[in-house]
């Protein structure tokens, strides 16, 4: 479904989260509760809750802002993942962007068929068992063996609760 046209925008995602506010988000999605990060962290619990208290709407600004810089209509939006789901009106096809601790990336819905040829073909599915890492998103031997292509499509449409398995 979504291949590898991602694009990074590290430059939009840090001008919403600072450094510490990252760290603690990727901390809480992968399933801290705010003591414990605030004890790996060294900081207070009540600096922890200060700074989570900000996190959703910062999420939903970079999200919203990369999505209107790419001109594509939100759909759906996942702040806890850093994730919106949309329609990209330049190419009309569906578009997926996602957050994770190195930035912004937009993926681009695309089925040319070209993934085996295609001289990015490592670099984007190294991307993708990344994106499916920070996500959440549990993927099976079999799965990871999947074209660019069809793993995409098995990392976002389950990350957005859209499909449990992939075939």
């Amino acid at each position: 479904m979504l291949a590898a046209e991602g694009k990074p925008l590290t430059g939009l995602h840090s001008g919403y989260l600072s450094a510490r506010q990252r760290d603690i988000w990727s901390l809480m999605r992968d399933g801290l509760t705010q003591s414990e990060i605030a004890r790996k962290l060294s900081i207070t619990r009540q600096t922890v809750h200060q700074l989570v208290g900000t996190i959703p709407e910062k999420m939903t600004a970079a999200l919203s802002d990369a999505a209107a810089l790419n001109n594509v209509d939100p759909i759906q939006i996942d702040v806890n993942k850093g994730i919106l789901f949309g329609w990209s009106r330049e190419f009309k096809t569906e578009a997926v962007i996602a957050m994770n601790r190195e930035g912004l990336r937009v993926w681009y819905k695309h089925d040319l068929g070209r993934c085996q040829i295609c001289p990015d073909r490592r670099a984007c599915k190294s991307t993708l068992l990344k994106s499916a890492e920070d996500l959440g998103v549990q993927l099976t031997s079999q799965e990871r063996k999947l074209s660019p292509l069809a793993l995409s499509n098995a990392v976002f449409l389950r990350a957005l609760g859209r499909e449990t398995t992939q075939q």
